[in-house]
């Protein structure tokens, strides 16, 4: 290990002491940091291959020495503790800075699952229930109207809507809401959605009540359609709570967990550890591509996005699905009770709303209350078991959290998807490799699965 010799004495502990786990670098890895998220346990003691968990940092170095995006962060963990912790790639590579563990992501959408957890809190509390109506809290929506198609000159019309929206369409998607410029095209509605900026310097208040005089999609509970329901879930939780969103979730979820490095902006001292966003050129080269409706503010935004705007590593967002895949608990601390976990990753739609909406990459998924669970792996494209749950980012960050493994992990990069012309593989070759990692389904040894 001669590259080790130039190493600061703390990382140098560190790299020895995963080196001693059976995790090894691999192709274009940068030495790990001092600090991991979890307990630290040898992947063969889990019941997972070193070899095949080695293998997995070595292709995704691969991927990056060959452009399909310029680095990753993969961590690992069974059974609550960290079996595998790699950066490969860089994470700016016109100022040729590297990858590491502590590079911050823009993770968008895994923003979503955040924010359901913070309704469910209060929902823990009796300061809401799930089928209450949405104007309880936010009157603006009392009268919401529903797109009917167009008249004979071509201009839309709208009815009312036969119920109203409830916080469960919310957090379920189905309350007929849009994306503004986002996952609406096909649709006649989507004209009057393309006036919803989400890069605006409008305040939480101040969006949702635009969002509220847009006409539905469909009539609430009708169809799952993705949309800005988290983020007007955000401003539920500020009503509710009294106080601002992003201080509920600093006070409630994220110093508790200590997620320390995440949150609705990055001080400019430490933007230099984000992680730079990129795209592929007409030519397939990749080139800087910022993706324009989530940036990296140095200050608190004024629209702070329940539904995109974190940005974090992926080791605080590792801690948050080790929560949920343990039941709501971590380190001793409850957050939510198994029974609201359990409820919060059920299916909640029709079987088929996600491959209905997304298309075949999404056969056999459901959505709960905030993540989508496996519901019949079956159909699964990618290497799944039923119950498994999950929710990425549009900017190719993943999770997973899988209670029949005790698996849970997180791959971040940044590639910005518009204009790309053939489908992502990021998530399924991380499915696949993590899977092929298992030795035993119990961790111990023995083959029995959990139950």
């Amino acid at each position: 290990m001669p590259f080790v010799r130039s190493l600061s004495a703390p990382v140098l502990a560190a790299v020895l002491a995963l080196f001693a786990l059976g995790m090894s670098p691999g192709l274009g890895a940068r030495p790990p940091s001092p600090e991991a998220p979890l307990p630290i346990a040898r992947p063969a003691a889990l019941g997972l291959s070193p070899e095949r968990l080695a293998y997995m940092g070595q292709y995704f170095g691969q991927q990056a020495a060959q452009d399909v995006a310029a680095g990753y962060v993969i961590m690992v963990a069974r059974d609550g503790k960290l079996a595998y912790a790699q950066a490969v790639g860089m994470r700016d590579r016109e100022q040729q800075l590297p990858m590491t563990l502590d590079t911050r992501f823009r993770i968008a959408s895994m923003t979503k699952p955040v924010t359901a957890v913070a309704v469910l809190m209060l929902y823990e509390e009796a300061q809401l229930h799930l089928d209450d109506p949405l104007s309880r809290y936010l009157p603006e929506f009392a009268d919401v109207r529903v797109f009917a198609g167009l008249d004979d000159k071509g201009k839309p019309r709208t009815e009312p809507a036969r119920r109203p929206i409830t916080l469960r369409h919310l957090l379920t998607h189905t309350a007929g809401l849009g994306y503004g410029k986002l996952f609406d095209g096909g649709s006649p509605n989507a004209e009057a959605w393309s006036t919803l900026s989400l890069s605006s310097t409008e305040t939480l208040e101040q969006k949702v009540k635009e969002v509220a005089k847009l006409p539905l999609y469909t009539h609430p509970g009708d169809a799952w359609r993705y949309s800005v329901a988290s983020d007007v879930l955000g401003r539920v939780v500020e009503v509710i709570s009294g106080m601002p969103f992003d201080q509920f979730l600093q006070q409630r979820i994220f110093d508790p967990l200590q997620m320390t490095h995440t949150g609705f902006f990055v001080p400019a001292e430490a933007q230099s550890l984000v992680a730079r966003v990129y795209k592929h050129d007409e030519n397939g080269k990749l080139v800087p591509g910022d993706f324009g409706p989530i940036g990296v503010p140095t200050s608190a935004p004024a629209f702070i996005s329940g539904g995109g705007g974190l940005i974090s590593t992926a080791g605080d967002y590792l801690r948050f699905a080790q929560m949920l895949a343990n039941g709501g608990s971590l380190e001793g601390r409850q957050y939510l009770s198994p029974v609201t976990v359990a409820l919060m990753t059920s299916n909640q739609v029709d079987e088929d709303a996600q491959e209905r909406y997304w298309g075949d990459d999404s056969k056999g998924l459901g959505y709960g209350l905030g993540v989508a669970p496996q519901i019949d792996f079956r159909q699964s494209p990618y290497a799944d078991l039923d119950g498994d749950f999950t929710w990425g980012g549009i900017l190719d960050t993943h999770w997973m959290a899988s209670p029949r493994t005790g698996l849970v992990a997180v791959l971040m990069t940044q590639m910005n998807p518009v204009g790309r012309t053939e489908p992502r593989r990021t998530d399924g070759d991380f499915r696949g490799l993590l899977f092929a990692s298992v030795r035993t389904l119990d961790g111990a040894g023995n083959g029995g699965a959990r139950r």
